[in-house]
């Protein structure tokens, strides 16, 4: 491969790299990496008990921002109650309603017959430390309290579970697999 070539194609790495880039740099506390501290909150249990994050350390956490008002996010509860039926033992599941109040939301599960827990986000804190921007919107986050994966937009049985399940995965195998594929782009650049 010729000189130019090899420097066109870098150009082009380099520039995709650059564009894909933009939001991580946006939102470097939840971007998808293994090691991303997720942001601490506090919200408010459906019983006036406080949840933070610091309490829900020892086991991976799904954390859903929703509201009753949004479609996508009442067509994802069904799937969050069977994840919670699956996973309630292994997963903390905290599902937090951005702008309800205490007896709207009780209402809502109740009609529906959700038995997953509920908070509350009344002063839009939690909200805010993860940058929701659009409803709903999904985490998971490992049982050492980092952000592994998020998700703006329902999510389908399959990819629910796929989701939650991440929290388990061996992380040192993500790692090598980055590792091999940075080796492969170094070597096609500079080789």
């Amino acid at each position: 491969m010729s000189t130019l070539k090899k420097v066109l194609l870098g150009v082009i790495l380099l520039t995709a790299v650059a564009v894909s880039g933009v939001h991580f740099f946006d939102l470097p506390h939840i971007a998808k990496a293994e090691t991303n501290a997720a942001p601490p909150f506090t919200v408010t249990d459906m019983n006036g008990q406080t949840v933070s994050l610091a309490s829900l350390k020892g086991k991976p956490v799904f954390l859903n921002f929703w509201a009753t008002w949004c479609p996508p996010c009442v067509g994802e509860m069904p799937d969050i109650q069977r994840m919670y039926a699956k996973y309630g033992d292994k997963v903390h599941f905290v599902i937090v309603n951005i702008d309800g109040t205490k007896p709207d939301v009780t209402a809502f599960m109740e009609n529906h017959a959700f038995s997953f827990p509920v908070a509350l986000d009344t002063n839009g804190s939690a909200a805010s430390a993860y940058a929701v921007q659009a409803i709903p919107t999904s985490y998971i986050i490992d049982a050492d309290s980092n952000v592994v994966d998020s998700h703006i937009g329902a999510l389908s049985a399959g990819d629910m579970e796929s989701f939650v399940t991440s929290a388990f995965k061996n992380l040192k195998q993500k790692k090598k697999k980055r590792l091999l594929c940075s080796r492969f782009f170094y070597h096609a650049l500079f080789i």
